[in-house]
């Protein structure tokens, strides 16, 4: 008789591995500990994700399937090159104010493995907003001359300043408490601070 995978013990494995890998490192972590924090044995762990690569990929997954899915509708959608890049600033903050921790293990998972982040996302720029960004250009409305200037100088904007906390708050002398309130303070103040750098 087959068993039918139960919703609920597979997210208590993919939290218990997410708190594993970011502890551990994705070479460090061991199935074991996951299978003990998620409370279930070893067998059933390995019932629901056969490997540790294969539950890292599915980790990351469910942190970036919905920000890729609005990434995607917002892209190809109707609305205007301006309102698309406000949207696509918001959507990049937002991932990177929720997730600095996983944002971290992802990218040095990547210095690992060149193919770490090909197995979760489809790397596919939008047709459409390709030639909106190159009609804006065109007319002298923004500074990137190409898709991957755009995209570079975006994602560096937004997730940087999340994902160094440790290093600003050795900089500035802050404790948690004050890096906590500056963040919320960036995820408001760096939206406009990225249009002034993008639109001329």
């Amino acid at each position: 008789m087959i068993k039918e995978k139960d919703n609920t013990t597979e997210e208590r494995i993919l939290e218990a591995a997410k708190k594993v890998f970011l502890r551990d490192g994705l070479q460090g972590a061991r199935m074991q500990d996951i299978a003990d924090l998620a409370t279930i044995n070893r067998s059933m762990l390995h019932y629901y994700f056969r490997d540790k690569e294969m539950l890292s990929q599915e980790v990351m997954k469910t942190v970036v399937s919905k920000f890729v899915v609005a990434f995607k509708e917002n892209l190809n959608s109707e609305l205007s090159f301006e309102e698309k890049v406000d949207n696509y600033i918001a959507a990049e903050i937002n991932l990177a104010f929720d997730n600095p921790d996983l944002l971290i293990f992802a990218l040095h998972e990547s210095s690992k493995d060149p193919d770490f982040f090909k197995k979760i996302i489809e790397s596919k720029m939008s047709v459409v907003f390709r030639k909106q960004m190159k009609e804006a250009y065109e007319k002298g409305q923004i500074v990137p001359k190409n898709i991957e200037e755009f995209v570079v100088s975006v994602s560096s904007l937004c997730m940087f300043p999340f994902i160094a906390g440790p290093l600003y708050m050795m900089i500035f002398r802050w404790d948690e408490e004050k890096w906590a309130s500056y963040r919320k303070v960036l995820k408001r103040s760096l939206p406009k601070l990225i249009k002034r750098v993008i639109f001329k």
